[in-house]
């Protein structure tokens, strides 16, 4: 099976948001999110000097940004990969690789296009795939099935409107109760089956599959996705040193939301800046060239030195 090639979103945007950083030599940066490894190949191209701190929570696609760094980098010398949540780095991580702090720092809160062409894992509309949805199969949690066969009507509306802000959630999920009880759902088909004869065509979205909505909120839903948005948020910022920058990128209103809305109390609370006024967009050349960029929004901050800035003067 032939792979699209992989295009990293926003590059030139998120390479100018991590050049802010005010330390004299940047040394240390982490891409909390490898995917393909676009970014993380930006990032060790732009400071030639510096580590890399390389976090993915799938095996499968952090050994793929691996080869795909070693084969554009020539090495993975400066490149410290772990497998795990980004919501999980702590200090006991940074000082095990000796990382004093973070010059900088990327989140893309995105999906990789892999999981939905390649992954086998029930991400997608097309193919007849075990609907899975996990982005760790191997740790064991509640896969899109379990959620889909044993979740009450009520969960699951909650779930569809909550992350998926789809407006037939009530009816989809009654549905489900209904034909579960005589045949539990197994594969993607048979959900998008589901989902395509319980919204009336007329209501069908004209430039996405109907079963979409229901898909993404199953999906955060199984990855506890936006949880992890903020408690990672959160645990990066905190470990960046006094100059460093953390950069985020999302791609619908309810990642965004929470990127905007944990900046702005980081920036209330503790000592950082906000960046980024208003989301950056990509721009109409990037979007006909990688239309996956469509609904990428980048924002950035930066952890400023209390003594030198007092919070009045922010």
């Amino acid at each position: 099976m032939s792979e699209s090639p992989h295009i990293p979103v926003l590059p030139r945007e998120v390479i100018d948001l991590l050049q802010k950083t005010e330390s004299p030599e940047p040394l240390w940066f982490l891409d909390g999110t490898a995917g393909e490894g676009g970014h993380s190949k930006l990032i060790l191209q732009t400071f030639p000097t510096a580590q890399l701190i390389l976090i993915d929570r799938d095996a499968v696609m952090l050994e793929r940004a691996k080869k795909e760094i070693s084969s554009v980098i020539g090495s993975l010398d400066r490149v410290h990969p772990f497998q795990m949540n980004f919501s999980e780095v702590d200090k006991e991580l940074l000082d095990s690789v000796e990382c004093p702090g973070l010059d900088g720092a990327l989140v893309d809160l995105g999906v990789s296009l892999f999981h939905f062409l390649h992954s086998g894992r029930g991400f997608t509309f097309k193919n007849d795939e075990p609907l899975d949805m996990r982005l760790e199969p191997q740790v064991g949690q509640k896969t899109a099935a379990d959620v889909v066969n044993y979740s009450t009507v009520l969960h699951l509306k909650k779930v569809f409107w909550d992350y998926g802000e789809e407006r037939w959630a009530l009816k989809v999920a009654n549905n489900i109760v209904q034909t579960r009880q005589k045949k539990k759902f197994e594969t993607n088909t048979d959900l998008v089956k589901l989902v395509e004869a319980s919204i009336p065509r007329k209501f069908w979205p004209k430039e996405s599959h109907p079963a979409t909505k229901i898909f993404q909120a199953l999906r955060i839903e199984v990855n506890e996705e936006l949880l992890h948005a903020e408690k990672g948020i959160r645990v990066l910022a905190e470990s960046l040193k006094v100059g460093g920058v953390l950069a985020c990128i999302s791609f619908h209103s309810l990642e965004d939301r929470i990127v905007k809305w944990t900046f702005r109390d980081l920036k209330t609370t503790e000592h950082f800046d906000i960046l980024t006024k208003k989301p950056i967009l990509p721009t109409d050349t990037e979007i006909r060239e990688n239309r996956a960029s469509r609904s990428a929004k980048l924002r950035g901050i930066q952890k400023i030195d209390p003594i030198l800035k007092p919070r009045w003067e922010r």
